[in-house]
């Protein structure tokens, strides 16, 4: 099969671990891997690499929007349905609308977060949900949760059906939306746990497109398992440089090459020093190059290979 991604659209009540068990046996490949972890709360799309392609997951881009239910006046061990309820508060006949969204003004752009304590960082050298899940007393330990800032690039009051809130947040990786379920909850004086979660879109990935594991199993079965897969050239939203065999059979080698602005004109425009760049013989992409060294006075720039994935031609 060749090096691509599913885009799977992950049910609730499973880990992604098992999303990636399932499409390694369906599609019977070793190598498989995934774009970000949902918790088994959590629904909607789920990039999932196959083959060679695993190789490329940190290339993919890893924005994300996610629709949300945030349940008001409940507070959790876990910042979602899933713990133990450790507060609940009435909501005020206040609360309306109006606030709801004032509140969710200070959500929006480079925010720091706290994430919550079930979550897979690592502190000092054990994930906190292990910690958490051994009542070990992190302050005894002297383990602090860090924080860590995130960008939301819109967050959207949806619905408002009290005491559920419903938000669509679009974000950088590595945002917790338990997070600013608990802290909307608590900048509204209430409380907040995350009631439900659909990622709706990671990078260039749209649930609209995603197939479910069961329709992957289908495929299977009726037509080539690889007209479901994404194709790496499509995927990754890197810019596209075509090159000669010559030149790609040198990256191949892992040998770095000279860009000329006058001899390869259509290539070097636009490179720039650190830039990953997408190498096509002609309508394949085989390798991913780091452009490096750029001298403009003499009209050239040196490009090494990061990640060899295709077939060069001799």
């Amino acid at each position: 099969m060749v090096p691509g991604f599913f885009n799977i659209n992950k049910p609730v009540g499973i880990t992604s671990h098992d999303v990636v068990a399932r499409v390694r046996k369906i599609a019977n490949l070793k190598q498989v891997g995934h774009a970000g972890t949902l918790d088994p709360l959590a629904s909607g799309v789920m990039v999932v690499a196959c083959g060679k392609a695993t190789r490329l997951l940190r290339f993919l881009a890893d924005d994300k929007t996610y629709l949300s239910e945030i349940l008001l006046g409940v507070q959790t061990e876990t910042d979602d349905m899933e713990g133990a309820v450790i507060e609940s508060n009435e909501l005020p006949p206040s609360l309306s609308k109006e606030t709801v969204e004032a509140a969710l003004e200070n959500f929006r752009g480079t925010i720091t977060q706290i994430p919550p304590i079930y979550s897979a960082i690592q502190v000092k050298g054990e994930r906190l949900y292990k910690l958490a899940r051994s009542g070990a007393d992190l302050k005894a330990l002297g383990i602090e949760i860090p924080e860590r800032e995130v960008v939301v690039s819109e967050i959207e009051l949806v619905k408002l059906d009290l005491p559920v809130v419903t938000v669509r947040v679009s974000c950088s990786k590595g945002t917790y939306i338990r997070s600013i379920a608990r802290d909307l909850g608590a900048a509204l004086g209430v409380g907040g746990t995350l009631k439900s979660l659909v990622r709706e879109r990671s990078g260039n990935f749209h649930l609209n497109d995603a197939i479910t594991l069961e329709q992957l199993a289908d495929e299977k079965n009726s037509q080539p398992i690889a007209s479901a897969l994404t194709a790496v050239e499509t995927a990754l939203p890197l810019k596209r440089i075509t090159l000669a065999d010559g030149l790609i059979a040198k990256l191949f080698l892992g040998q770095k090459i000279q860009l000329h602005s006058q001899s390869d004109a259509a290539a070097y425009i636009g490179l720039e020093s650190g830039q990953f760049v997408l190498i096509m013989q002609g309508a394949q992409a085989v390798v991913i190059g780091l452009v490096g060294e750029m001298n403009t006075a003499d009209g050239y720039c040196v490009v090494s290979p990061e990640v060899v994935f295709g077939h060069a031609i001799a």
